[in-house]
């Protein structure tokens, strides 16, 4: 018993509430990676596909805001921008719900409150949900960012990394569309999916490479320190293996599409807190 408590304690209580120690392991990324992926796709899709909720291009870019509210909230505590907030296992105190992991189930919760205001306001003809859903999700994040912004103190090194992503992007958005063999796969979706994965690699690797940070997830860092140009064209590479055979071989279309935003939420949510956090050093 005393070894199970220490076990449960080193490698999921001690990640959540000693600053000193990284908030992911070996263990603890794969229980958390296995309970997401059952939730996700036992839970979360069979709910939301019969709500009639339809995970398309412009539904995964309306998540965009509410990703921000977890990333900005990450990155103002790892600049330590408002001081007393500190992880704790508490959930009433506010630093459960702005570290890792809870900051992802306040984010969770504020998504689908946005979903669920959304919905009703475009029944009752108040505002179209397309309009609605993002909107809200701009409320909550706006206010963070812009207090980010204010604190930034390496604008230089934002702007350099947001200027390589976008030419990456497009370079590779453009080759896919110059290749027979890859012509298919350049959907404003598709690319969208792609896009987080570049902006995850490529911001990993200029915090890592220029600015001393470290990389969280065991299995990222192993690829990073053997070389970060090979982490993200093997992140890149991927994901593109992934969405040509969800593509082709997954016949619902609202599943598809719940595989790629699944896929485009985890580029994003760690791809935008370490841009962030650049332009805080």
């Amino acid at each position: 018993m005393d070894y199970l408590n220490g076990f449960i304690y080193e490698y999921f209580v001690r990640p959540v509430v000693d600053s000193s120690v990284q908030g992911y392991n070996a263990v603890n990324t794969a229980v958390y990676g296995t309970i997401l992926i059952g939730l996700a796709f036992f839970v979360i899709f069979p709910l939301l596909d019969r709500k009639g909720i339809k995970f398309n291009y412009w539904f995964c870019a309306s998540l965009i805001p509410y990703i921000l509210i977890g990333t900005a909230l990450r990155a103002i505590n790892s600049a330590g921008l408002v001081p007393g907030i500190t992880k704790t296992l508490n959930p009433l105190a506010p630093g459960f719900w702005t570290f890792t992991p809870g900051v992802w189930l306040l984010t969770f919760t504020i998504t689908i409150i946005g979903l669920a205001i959304s919905r009703k306001l475009e029944e009752k003809k108040i505002a179209p949900f397309s309009r609605a859903f993002p909107g809200i999700g701009l409320v909550f994040s706006g206010p963070l960012v812009l207090f980010l912004f204010v604190n930034f103190s390496n604008w230089a090194g934002f702007i350099a990394v947001i200027v390589t992503i976008l030419a990456v992007s497009f370079g590779l958005y453009y080759s896919l569309k110059r290749i027979g063999a890859t012509r298919k796969l350049a959907t404003q979706f598709n690319m969208l999916v792609v896009s987080g994965q570049v902006i995850d690699g490529l911001a990993t690797g200029f915090a890592i490479t220029f600015y001393g940070f470290t990389e969280q997830h065991p299995l990222s860092s192993w690829l990073i320190s053997m070389h970060p140009v090979l982490y993200i064209t093997l992140k890149v590479a991927l994901v593109l293996v992934i969405v040509n055979f969800v593509d082709k071989e997954i016949r619902k279309e609202n599943l598809r599409g719940f595989i790629k935003m699944f896929l485009m939420i985890l580029g994003f949510a760690t791809g935008l807190a370490s841009i962030l956090k650049i332009g805080l050093v």
